[in-house]
């Protein structure tokens, strides 16, 4: 049997009805662990969202890499 993997963002609502088709056709789920995001995933977002900012003051720069 050909198996293909999926990845869904289920509502909590919907949960319910999640797990009654999982048993209703046999299927395997597993519940991923939240990951957090790490600086880098941040710095990414920032980029995208424009939140980005230049400086020559290596004081301020650790300051925002701090907060």
């Amino acid at each position: 049997m050909d198996i293909a993997t999926y990845t869904l963002n289920v509502p909590v609502d919907d949960q319910n009805l999640l797990e009654t088709l999982i048993k209703k056709f046999g299927w395997i789920a597993k519940k991923q662990k939240e990951t957090k995001s790490c600086r880098l995933d941040e710095a990414l977002r920032a980029a995208e969202e424009e939140k980005l900012f230049e400086t020559n003051d290596l004081d301020v720069l650790m300051k925002s890499l701090t907060d």
